[in-house]
């Protein structure tokens, strides 16, 4: 994949997923006091960036996307990034950090990610898990989206005479601090 294969590919669907979050926040602001609230708008968006993740995830490890793979598989090639864990995400319109990552123990992958977990657990019994498509566990997977195809970029970029930044910038004003 190149960088306008990634743009094109990826980068426009991240921009769709992130303008439907944004969307959301005209019905609940964006607020660590609203980190609980739960919704199936939301539940829908986890399902959409969760599913989307898992196919960067699979081109961003080098796995073929039509493998099956767990976010197992993807620990032990991303865990090699260096510093994952302490990558930051500022959502600057609203004064707030996020670290997607940061509790991701590589010998639990799936259980150390919360919004990983409540991916798993709303894409497979909705109905009962739906108080995990919280507005938290949204923007955090957003968030990993976000910063996982911002690695991709640059990992595309490296070397070459590219810049290492998509063409269009987030609606939501997240930057990778």
């Amino acid at each position: 994949m190149n960088r306008k294969e990634l743009s094109q590919n990826r980068w426009k669907y991240y921009l769709m997923l992130e303008k439907r979050f944004v969307e959301s926040i005209e019905f609940v602001e964006l607020h660590e006091d609203n980190f609980d609230a739960f919704s199936n708008g939301y539940a829908l968006l986890i399902q959409a960036i969760g599913a989307e993740l898992d196919t960067v995830f699979k081109e961003f490890c080098g796995f073929n996307t039509t493998d099956r793979k767990t976010v197992a598989d993807y620990a032990q090639y991303i865990s090699n990034t260096p510093d994952i864990k302490n990558q930051k995400i500022s959502v600057q319109e609203y004064d707030i950090e996020i670290q997607p990552f940061m509790n991701w123990d590589i010998t639990q992958p799936a259980q150390s990610l919360q919004w990983w977990g409540a991916f798993t657990d709303v894409k497979h019994n909705r109905y009962e898990q739906l108080k995990q498509a919280k507005q938290e566990n949204v923007l955090n997977i957003l968030g990993a989206l976000y910063l996982i195809e911002m690695l991709y970029l640059k990992k595309i970029t490296d070397g070459t005479d590219e810049f290492d930044v998509f063409d269009e910038s987030s609606n939501l004003s997240l930057i990778h601090i």
